[in-house]
């Protein structure tokens, strides 16, 4: 489904230092507050190290930030004191990591990818090895693309690149409609396609045998209590805004795209930060707003990021 060599860090064969600014937040409303202090915490699949290094100043006792690749190099980011872990694939979890050894688990946007079909491990297995590695009452907290589908996804979802190819058959042409509304979710279904395309999501099964892409709530909710957890929220935080294009463009103009970048996150920012985003029936119009703000500077396609904080019992 992807172009990319799946040989290379996943942030450095996407160029994610750039293009990370445009697609979320997940600071300040990731982290629930009061989690960090005095406590062992792991930051499963650490990335570029942004989290890391909002974790470090919120004073844990000790941080541990983990990649799956085992070349990947030391984000920049990361202070001097949070150990870097190499190699913590997501078949290892529990191999590497000692049991009973932290108290917070965080993994913010990675536990969507492993699929039972190509890497033997899915949601299930690694809420099982990571309820292994906390201690008693740890807490975990995650967050996910909530699935959504697009036209023409029914039947076998192992045949998603032909799926893709057949709904942009379809979208394309309308693109150049006059219908301002057809134009409009021509370009938000294309959006999406390119999406799943960069970020390389594996499809997943659906309702009604519909193929889709992110992880079903009810089912990974789930999947967290079989496993032995308590659920303490489920919360839509934010959405994922993915800049349509603008992966094309970035090694033409890069220092374009980064400014630019650098004021998308500021809007997310001072909308994800702001009193009204704390409560649950405010939070949809500052997301909507937020949204407005963003395609005043370029066109982008959302969806739904979902947080789920639990405790092990």
């Amino acid at each position: 489904m992807s172009t990319f060599d799946s040989s290379e860090v996943w942030e450095h064969a996407r160029d994610w230092a750039v293009m990370r600014s445009f697609v979320y937040y997940q600071r300040e409303n990731f982290i629930p507050e009061g989690l960090i202090e005095g406590r062992d915490v792991i930051d499963y699949s650490a990335g570029l190290g942004d989290l890391s290094a909002y974790v470090s100043s919120l004073n844990p006792s000790s941080l541990l930030a983990t990649a799956p690749e085992q070349d990947a190099p030391r984000p920049p980011l990361l202070p001097d004191s949070v150990e870097w872990m190499t190699g913590v694939g997501a078949d290892r979890i529990a191999d590497l990591l000692p049991a009973a050894s932290a108290d917070v688990i965080l993994a913010r946007m990675v536990i969507q990818f492993p699929t039972m079909e190509s890497n033997a491990v899915d949601v299930d297995d690694i809420l099982a090895q990571m309820h292994s590695v906390l201690r008693e009452d740890g807490s975990i907290t995650i967050s996910t693309h909530s699935f959504f589908s697009l036209p023409r996804f029914e039947g076998d979802h192992s045949q998603a690149d032909d799926h893709l190819a057949a709904v942009e058959a379809d979208v394309l042409p309308l693109l150049e409609t006059d219908n301002t509304f057809t134009r409009g979710v021509a370009q938000e279904t294309a959006g999406l396609i390119e999406l799943v395309r960069y970020l390389d999501l594996p499809p997943r099964e659906g309702p009604f045998g519909r193929t889709g892409f992110g992880l079903k709530i009810p089912m990974l909710v789930n999947s967290f209590v079989n496993q032995g957890f308590r659920i303490e929220s489920v919360e839509e935080i934010e959405p994922f805004t993915f800049p349509i294009g603008l992966y094309e463009r970035i090694t033409d103009d890069t220092d374009s795209a980064i400014k630019i970048g650098e004021r998308v996150m500021s809007i997310k920012q001072r909308h994800l930060t702001s009193v009204e985003a704390a409560d649950p029936y405010l939070r949809p119009s500052v997301l909507a707003a937020m949204i407005a703000e963003i395609r005043e500077l370029l066109p982008m396609t959302a969806v739904p990021i979902v947080r789920i904080c639990a405790t092990k019992t």
